[in-house]
């Protein structure tokens, strides 16, 4: 999605108007229009205003590349730092972690509740893929797979559409309301 459609899917999620959100943002409704016709791309400070106004992280926004060992590595350590994050490993006969035994969890059950639910859509996709000869014919297929991955999406969509914190030392605070 672009910024414009993230803004106007955020948007319509909330059930609020463009008028509305430029008046929650302070941005002028016309430019809320430009933004997402992707006509214009809003400055970060623009868009800082929208996702407030929307009660959303600005990071839902932001897309990362992550191509190297490193990228994941850093990611990872930055979470462990910041959320209370579990890393698990069986060990062998030696007492050294397997490492194709890695496994990551949270604390938050929240967090674990919305992985298992992005979990068991992979699943679909994935069980649809392995049964691809049981569908009448390639377009069929085709077409259910596009399907499943957009139904992917808006669950991802839904799925991060939620601001409780969960840096560590906290407990279940929501700091963005959405004024009703």
């Amino acid at each position: 999605m672009t910024v414009g459609e993230k803004i106007k899917y955020y948007r319509n999620i909330r059930g609020i108007s463009q008028e509305m959100l430029g008046n929650l943002s302070g941005i002028n409704p016309a430019t809320i229009k430009k933004y997402e016709y992707g006509i214009r791309n809003p400055k970060p400070d623009q868009l800082l205003k929208i996702t407030n106004a929307l009660g959303i992280s600005i990071n839902l926004f932001m897309d990362f590349d992550i191509e190297t060992v490193s990228d994941v590595l850093s990611l990872l350590f930055k979470l462990d730092e910041q959320v209370d994050m579990n890393f698990d490993a069986e060990k062998d006969e030696n007492g050294e972690f397997i490492p194709s035994t890695v496994k990551l969890s949270f604390q938050n059950a929240a967090i674990n509740q919305k992985l298992c639910t992005y979990l068991k859509a992979k699943q679909i996709k994935e069980n649809l893929e392995n049964s691809k000869e049981k569908l009448s014919s390639e377009d069929d297929y085709t077409e259910t797979i596009n399907e499943i991955e957009q139904n992917i999406e808006d669950i991802k969509n839904h799925l991060v559409d939620d601001n409780m914190v969960v840096k560590k030392g906290t407990d279940g605070i929501t700091v963005k309301l959405f004024p009703q």
